[in-house]
């Protein structure tokens, strides 16, 4: 491991005699996005807030568990800047080449195995758990205090709990993953999105809602529908867009907010990714339409 290797979260460092470290940190909203050459392995200890992941923001609250691979942008923030909203995160990190020597240990079609050794192969850069349990809870905190205490071969008890740890979300993915390949649930879960695509709904709500991980509720949806959680959402709201394009005088910023969409830019951006126009050259495409008919 190189010498001396800053933690980005600010004045922490890797000892450059160990090959893990480990600290409790107290979030702030001072900390900027970044993306680091190591693996970490994050827990909520206590509060709730947002982890900002590439260009998601999940909502976050005690128990969530997240494993993040080299190269994934991200940042945890308290849920307010006032100091009454704490954010407490257990982060364990390590070089990806300390595991190299367990490789066998997990499968390697699972996707616990490839979030750390092939993350560019994952649909989501990153392993979200809500740890329901408290199954890893009691791991993480004999680790901080391993790491603490530094009593003799303490940096080999932490490397077996790591795989431990990875171990345990292998067999929860895998027995997740021995429910039927198309989505039982699929119905209900259209139902429900139909229902809120106007609030700011997240994979994370839907997920806990059917009591489901994130990542598995992801993979689940995805193989069922051929679409990303998102990209179902984003058409149901677009096609609401149309219809009130075609059926109504609204302002178009109106019909953007109603669909739950406060960013205009944004909004403009992927109306035209989707349908190859502006929403007011919609809506005049189909005026002109309804004029012509109308004249026959």
């Amino acid at each position: 491991m190189r010498e001396r290797i800053k933690h980005l979260r600010g004045d922490s460092f890797f000892d450059e005699n160990l090959n893990i470290f480990l600290n409790r940190e107290l979030e702030s909203f001072t900390t900027t996005q970044h993306t680091h050459d190591f693996v970490e392995i994050s827990y909520v200890g206590e509060g709730c807030g947002y982890h900002y992941l590439e260009d998601q923001v999940i909502p976050i609250k005690q128990g969530d568990l997240f494993v993040i691979p080299i190269g994934t942008s991200h940042v945890y923030r308290p849920s307010s800047p006032k100091q009454d909203k704490t954010l407490v995160i257990y982060n364990c990190i390590f070089r990806v080449e300390l595991l190299n020597d367990w490789k066998h240990l997990l499968q390697n079609d699972s996707y616990t195995y490839n979030i750390i050794y092939e993350p560019s192969q994952c649909s989501e850069r990153w392993l979200h758990f809500q740890d329901k349990h408290d199954t890893f809870s009691t791991m993480i905190q004999s680790m901080y205090t391993e790491y603490l205490k530094r009593n003799v071969g303490f940096e080999t008890l932490l490397i077996a709990m790591v795989v431990q740890m990875l171990v345990l979300l292998q067999r929860f993915e895998l027995k997740n993953e021995a429910e039927p390949a198309t989505f039982s649930k699929l119905d209900e879960v259209v139902h429900f999105i139909k229902f809120n695509y106007t609030q700011n709904i997240t994979v994370q709500h839907v997920a806990d809602y059917f009591y489901l991980s994130a990542s598995h509720f992801q993979r689940l949806f995805k193989k069922t529908t051929g679409l990303t959680f998102t990209q179902y959402l984003q058409n149901v709201r677009i096609q609401k867009c149309c219809e009130l394009l075609k059926s109504t005088d609204i302002p178009i910023y109106q019909i953007a907010n109603q669909v739950g969409y406060l960013d205009m830019k944004f909004f403009h951006a992927l109306f035209r990714k989707k349908t190859g126009i502006t929403p007011r050259q919609y809506r005049q495409n189909f005026q002109e339409f309804e004029d012509k008919a109308t004249s026959y």
